[in-house]
C-alpha cells in the first residue's frame, strides 16, 4: 500500500468513526463512570477498527432508536420538515428518481472517464471495492452486499448529510459552501480518481433528498444507488 492510500483510508477512518464517536459519548457516555467510559470507547475504536461499517452501523442505529427518533432536539436547521421522520410512502418516489439521476450521473463519468484517460498514463481504475466484488467468491460477495447496500448507506449518511452538512457546515456558511465541501470530503473518501463526477453527483443529490424528505429518504437514495449498481456487477459478471 503506498503512503497516499494509507493516508487515504486513515482519514476516511477517521472521517467517518469520529463523529459518531462524537454523538455516542454526548448521548450515551458523558454521565457514565470513567472505568465504564473508557471501556465502551475502546470497544467502539478497536470494533471499528477491525469491522469496518458493521460497528458504526450499530452505534448508528443505537442513535437513531434511542435518541433521534424520541427527542426533539430542533434537529431541523433552517427548514420545516423534522429530518428523522420517515415517511414509507416516499420509497418508490424517491427510488425513481435515484435510478434517473443514477443514469444521468453514468452518462457524466462515462464521459469524464474518456478524457481523464488521454490525460493519464495507463488503464483507468474502479473503485477499490468494485474490484474486489468482481475478485471474490460467493461469502465475501454476500458481506459485501450487506455492507455496501445497508451498513454504508446508514452510516455514510449520517457522517456526511447529518453531521458534517448538516450540524457543522450548514450554521456558518451559506448553504451552497456546505453543500458542496461536504460533497467534496464525500468524494475524497470515496478515494477513486474515476468516480468522481458519480461520487460528488451522488452527495448532492443525497444533500437534496435530505433537505426535502429528510434523513430517511437520504438513506433511500443511497441505498437504491449502491444496490443498483451491485445489481449491474453481477450481471456483468456473467
Amino acid at each position: 500500500m503506498d503512503v497516499t492510500r494509507y493516508l487515504v483510508y486513515i482519514f476516511v477512518f477517521l472521517i467517518v468513526n469520529t463523529p459518531i464517536y462524537l454523538q455516542l459519548y454526548r448521548v450515551f457516555l458523558k454521565d457514565k463512570n470513567p472505568f465504564a467510559i473508557i471501556s465502551l470507547t475502546a470497544l467502539y475504536w478497536f470494533g471499528a477498527i477491525f469491522t469496518e461499517n458493521f460497528i458504526p452501523f450499530i452505534a448508528v442505529s443505537l442513535l437513531l432508536y434511542f435518541y433521534h427518533l424520541i427527542r426533539d432536539e430542533d434537529e431541523s436547521y433552517m427548514r420545516d420538515i423534522n429530518v428523522w421522520k420517515f415517511d414509507a410512502s416516499s420509497i418508490l418516489n424517491v427510488t425513481v428518481m435515484t435510478l434517473i439521476v443514477k443514469t444521468l450521473l453514468t452518462v457524466v463519468n462515462a464521459i469524464y472517464i474518456s478524457i481523464l484517460s488521454h490525460f493519464i498514463n495507463g488503464e483507468v481504475q474502479p473503485q477499490e471495492v468494485v474490484t474486489d466484488f468482481y475478485e471474490s467468491g460467493f461469502l465475501i460477495r454476500f458481506i459485501l452486499f450487506f455492507v455496501i447496500v445497508i451498513f454504508a448507506p446508514f452510516v455514510e449518511e449520517y457522517v456526511f448529510r447529518y453531521f458534517l452538512y448538516d450540524k457543522v457546515f450548514l450554521p456558518r456558511m451559506p448553504r451552497g459552501f456546505a453543500a458542496a465541501l461536504s460533497a467534496a470530503i464525500f468524494t475524497i473518501a470515496h478515494y477513486n480518481l474515476s468516480g468522481i463526477p458519480t461520487f460528488f453527483g451522488l452527495a448532492l443529490f443525497c444533500i437534496r433528498m435530505y433537505e426535502k424528505k429528510g434523513y430517511f429518504a437520504a438513506v433511500t437514495a443511497h441505498m437504491a444507488f449502491n444496490l443498483s449498481t451491485i445489481i449491474l456487477l453481477i450481471f456483468a459478471g456473467l
